[in-house]
């Protein structure tokens, strides 16, 4: 709409986490003990790898299964008969892909536990309790729900550096300021900026490419290596229980602060942007008609694509080419 400078502006309402319902839980808590029940039997396990998340293409489900069975195979077998991957997804999906299949093939000697169906928020809360570490190595996603609700439970996160799960990892500039990102910076997948959260352990991508459909025609996919991954997971999993936890409250102290993903914060700032709007509004004149093609940029400007095009070394590539020719000779 129409207001007193004649410029659109956009203003930003984050996602909201009820932590009055996500939180932390004694880990004596009966309800915990049940949920342990229903998901593994008698079984006791020593690390719990918790994926929450669809079963399609993008989320990468595969690829987490074979981080964790290159994790497993770098333990004792005693010590990987103690670990296991709940995987709260759809088994198997035609937009994703057949997730026991894939167990069989490529981690059949290691416990990978699936729980399909709807739960309620606190079900979920009970797995994000039992989880020793929840991880998302989407390639690319809009704001990553589940990795937010971890970190307000007060549980580590594994995360591919890519779109909005830049927004759970605590990531700041050089001057300890968040990350601020435009047209011209619109992702840190490059690692430009290493300091991050401690409830956090970041996976940076390794390749980019562009994605798209016929409502989003293009999008970056950023692709992160499940061998990288299974080194977050060792990571997590080196680390003692007393470590872990310190690290997953300094998550949630974040996310209720200057992490700002409390849903008192996103209501706060749905009011400041409702009153924004109500104290600039400028009625429209009876009969003025508006167009989303005089009102909106239809496309970016050439030079901000949200990233750095590269530039090519030509010297280089003239002397490779020098080296091929050279041994032709």
């Amino acid at each position: 709409m129409p207001l007193k400078n004649n410029k659109i502006l956009l203003n930003y309402v984050p996602h909201g986490i009820n932590d009055k319902v996500y939180k932390p839980i004694v880990d004596n808590d009966r309800g915990l003990k049940d949920r342990r029940k229903k998901h593994f039997g008698d079984k006791q396990y020593d690390f719990v790898l918790f994926y929450n998340s669809r079963n399609i293409q993008r989320k990468r489900t595969s690829n987490i299964i074979l981080a964790f069975r290159a994790f497993c195979d770098n333990l004792t077998p005693e010590q990987a008969d103690k670990c296991v991957l709940l995987m709260h997804t759809e088994r198997a999906l035609d937009a994703g892909t057949d997730l026991p299949a894939v167990k069989n093939a490529l981690c059949d000697k290691y416990n990978v536990v699936f729980d399909e169906g709807k739960c309620s928020p606190e079900e979920l809360v009970l797995d994000y309790n039992i989880a020793d570490v929840c991880i998302n190595i989407t390639s690319n996603e809009g704001f990553g729900l589940s990795i937010a609700e971890a970190v307000m439970c007060g549980t580590p996160i594994i995360a591919n550096v890519t779109g909005g799960l830049q927004d759970q990892i605590g990531q700041t500039d050089d001057n300890g300021n968040p990350v601020e990102f435009n047209l011209n910076f619109g992702s840190n997948h490059t690692g430009k900026y290493k300091n991050h959260g401690v409830w956090a352990y970041p996976v940076y991508p390794t390749a980019r490419y562009i994605q798209g459909s016929i409502p989003t025609p293009y999008i970056f996919d950023d692709i992160c290596k499940w061998e990288d991954v299974a080194e977050g997971i060792m990571y997590w999993y080196l680390m003692s229980n007393e470590n872990r936890t310190k690290c997953g409250a300094e998550g949630r102290r974040w996310a209720l602060n200057e992490g700002g993903l409390s849903n008192t914060n996103m209501a706060n700032q749905f009011i400041k942007s409702m009153n924004y709007v109500f104290d600039n509004f400028v009625p429209c004149k009876s009969f003025d008609v508006y167009s989303a093609d005089n009102t909106f940029e239809t496309k970016a400007a050439y030079d901000s694509i949200g990233g750095e095009i590269p530039i090519i070394d030509i010297k280089s590539i003239n002397d490779q080419i020098t080296d091929t020719i050279n041994k032709l000779k």
